[in-house]
């Protein structure tokens, strides 16, 4: 009787263990699906990730944090394509794009300039070229009147960031969920075309080495010979002028397109 009562308590102990198992992983799978999904997307962008060779590193934020940067904006191309929180972008809405800030963070964006201030909220990432911090929505741009100037000088002030991007310290590994980024070979240009301009700037991509800019180079120039590597002090960039004209520009962007030479393109002009 005395082996018997021995087994049978080994054998509760066995079921025990697995019963307090089991609901352990309940426990962990709840709270995993617990989280809504905008939740899950934000804290899965917060791993790091690389694009074009450099690697961004997302980090925490903190209210009231200001500074003065540079912020660029964008619209027709990406207009209607997913941004890296899965929303489909809308280029008239308030929104912009930020290379570290945890998405969903709201900024205060305000025009030196003019003293107008906007409220934006970070939904995607970029810019991946240049020294511009922020993208702007279209609409954004043209409410703090920074469209004309492609790129101007605006006061940030952070007034709010997501819970869940103060509470969570990415591991390392690959992210659970991969957000969109618009990468890739992006022709762009920002201009102001007025009745005297004959021809526009284009530039494609950021490289981080001149031999990589060169390569890509010497497969573009089957297509346009005049095209040319330039040099920003930190970086490279390919550079080439066309008329300035929107439907010879499109149809020359479209054909580099079709020819796997771009992934997309977006003519940021204005017109006086």
């Amino acid at each position: 009787m005395k082996i018997l009562g021995d087994g049978n308590l080994l054998i509760l102990t066995v079921m025990e263990f697995k019963i307090r198992l089991l609901l352990v992983i309940l426990i962990l799978t709840s709270s995993l699906w617990s989280l809504s999904k905008e939740d899950r997307i934000i804290r899965a962008s917060l791993y790091p990730y690389t694009v074009k060779g450099i690697t961004y590193y997302p980090h925490k934020v903190s209210v009231g944090e200001s500074k003065e940067i540079k912020a660029s904006w964008y619209g027709e191309y990406f207009h209607g394509r997913k941004t890296a929180n899965g929303e489909i972008y809308d280029m008239y809405g308030y929104t912009a794009a930020h290379k570290t800030y945890p998405l969903g963070t709201i900024l205060l964006v305000s025009n030196p300039k003019n003293g107008k201030s906007l409220k934006v909220r970070i939904n995607d990432r970029g810019p991946f070229w240049n020294d511009r911090e922020l993208d702007l929505s279209m609409g954004a741009a043209e409410y703090l009147e920074t469209k004309r100037e492609g790129v101007a000088k605006v006061k940030i002030q952070i007034l709010s960031v997501p819970l869940i991007a103060n509470s969570f310290v990415p591991i390392k590994g690959k992210a659970p969920l991969h957000p969109h980024y618009n990468i890739g070979y992006t022709a762009s240009s920002y201009s102001s075309i007025g009745k005297k301009t004959k021809e526009v700037s284009i530039e494609i991509g950021t490289f981080l080495k001149k031999k990589e800019a060169q390569r890509y180079l010497k497969k573009l120039k089957k297509y346009l010979p005049k095209a040319y590597v330039f040099d920003n002090s930190y970086n490279y960039k390919v550079k080439f002028s066309l008329l300035a004209n929107e439907s010879i520009v499109t149809k020359r962007l479209k054909k580099l397109k079709k020819k796997g030479l771009i992934t997309g393109y977006g003519l940021c002009w204005t017109y006086d």
